[in-house]
């Protein structure tokens, strides 16, 4: 019969090199509750043949089981001892914590816990953190992901190592095997009473669904974990092609992320969907609180025959649909109009405009035929509009006689034909000569000035926006 207690070490060691999850030598913080599975990583890890790495034990009490919390962290200091390894130990009262980030027990232990490891990985430069999650632990979270509505994502479950550099040797393994492991160690650990407790849902899927459906398919366990594996390659593979769409048809400004709409819309929908992840996750740092429901709604928005449209969503992000734009960005760092303050003009000169922009004026001789200009550039005689002029934004109700057309267009109307977004509309310089306007600066000119035959000098507009 095969001795488990030289196998397993050997299964563990070659899961590490097959997933790179440290190098001989690291130092590797244990994450260690004193439970059986926590027990069982911290011996393997100690006698992995051929990659010994350099342990540091990390143990956090939640204070959430009064005593029975305090025999545990004793153990671990017991276990630590043993095994001759640096323990960093802390104290979180879990209990408050939640109550005061309005979380519940089981996040607010969650994030203790990340906070804690993170901080240790940090302070011991510590190349990872290992984790005693195992092939059980992995069909429990399979369900439980299932349950809660996840997509392909999800239901990967969990990583062998993830962006915190947290990894997980022991993730192929049962427990069944971890505990006979322990046994024929001859080693002891202690069982947490909390884990009975079925008022938490990963409790009522272990110890009440996983059995019930043990008696559909005795090997469903294995199973989940199976297909959670192809999933994780899947989603892997389509992670990389959302970050190859996103990186050409995106580009990001502070708290903005302005997108090429049809690229966008152009992918396939399962590609498309994660687009929109990505550009969520890469604002909000995280995909909490984001569900397929806005996901959907991201769809919606893309498929409005309505050229501007809007979309508050969590965490304080908005999606902006402006023709042929999709901006993504924080609502709480909104782009910041230019004050309503007006800039008087009273000669030919260089002037910086509300909002940033530039204006050089420069008086020059009338041209014997006007041709075709620049967008940023227009032409005025200065004795159909004499000083002083002014500029200012745009108001509701603005109109201008535009050159080259009859009668008088609304502005907004002018902002509508040439697709200039809403947002942008608010920083756009109109230049006034008293109550007439003169430019819509880099957009369309008025007739009321312009050149005509008997204009003997000018003065030359440039408009720029840096």
């Amino acid at each position: 019969m095969t001795d488990i207690t030289m196998t397993l070490p050997l299964r563990v060691a070659r899961t590490i090199r097959e997933h790179g999850l440290f190098a001989p030598g690291d130092t590797v913080i244990v994450a260690l509750s004193g439970g059986a599975d926590s027990t069982a990583l911290l011996d393997l890890l100690s006698r992995l043949p051929g990659c010994a790495p350099r342990l540091v034990a990390a143990h956090l009490n939640h204070c959430l089981r009064g005593p029975e919390s305090d025999r545990d962290e004793e153990f671990v200091r017991t276990l630590a001892a043993r095994y001759r390894i640096p323990l960093e130990c802390r104290r979180v009262d879990v209990n408050t914590y939640a109550q005061t980030e309005r979380l519940n027990l089981e996040d607010a232990g969650r994030q203790a816990r990340i906070a804690f490891l993170d901080e240790l990985r940090h302070s011991w430069q510590a190349a990872a953190v290992a984790l005693a999650h195992h092939a059980d632990d992995q069909a429990e979270t399979v369900l439980m992901r299932l349950l809660r509505g996840a997509g392909p994502g999800g239901l990967s479950g969990m990583s062998y190592r993830n962006g915190r550099s947290f990894i997980r040797p022991l993730l192929e393994f049962s427990r069944d095997e971890l505990v006979a492991y322990l046994t024929a160690r001859g080693l002891t650990w202690h069982e947490d009473a909390s884990n009975l407790d079925t008022t938490f849902l990963r409790n009522r899927i272990r110890h009440e669904l996983l059995p019930l459906l043990e008696s559909y398919n005795p090997a469903i366990r294995e199973r989940l974990a199976a297909t959670a594996a192809v999933l994780s390659d899947e989603h892997a593979f389509l992670d990389r092609l959302a970050h190859q769409v996103v990186d050409q048809s995106c580009t990001q400004d502070g708290g903005t992320l302005a997108c090429h709409l049809p690229t966008v819309a152009g992918q396939p929908p399962a590609l498309r969907r994660r687009v929109f992840r990505l550009l969520l996750e890469r604002l909000a740092g995280n995909l909490k609180h984001f569900s397929n429901r806005h996901i959907a709604a991201l769809e919606h928005l893309l498929e409005s025959s309505r050229p501007n449209a809007a979309l508050n969503l969590p965490q304080g992000i908005a999606a902006v649909r402006e023709y042929d734009t999709l901006l993504v960005r924080r609502t709480t760092e909104p782009p910041s109009p230019p004050a309503e303050a007006e800039l008087e003009i009273t000669d030919v000169g260089h002037y910086r405009l509300p909002g940033g922009a530039h204006l050089t004026l420069t008086l020059v001789a009338a041209p014997a035929a006007v041709e075709p200009l620049p967008a940023a550039t227009a032409l005025f005689d200065p004795d159909r509009a004499p000083f002083p002029w002014h500029v200012r934004m745009f108001r509701p109700g603005d109109r201008l006689a535009p050159y080259g057309m009859a009668g008088n267009k609304k502005v907004k109307e002018l902002f509508i034909n040439a697709k200039v977004p809403p947002s942008r509309r608010c920083i756009i310089p109109l230049l006034f000569s008293g109550d007439t306007l003169l430019w819509v600066c880099g957009l369309r000119t008025s007739r009321l000035a312009s050149l005509d035959g008997t204009s003997t000098r000018a003065i030359r507009a440039v408009f720029s926006e840096t």
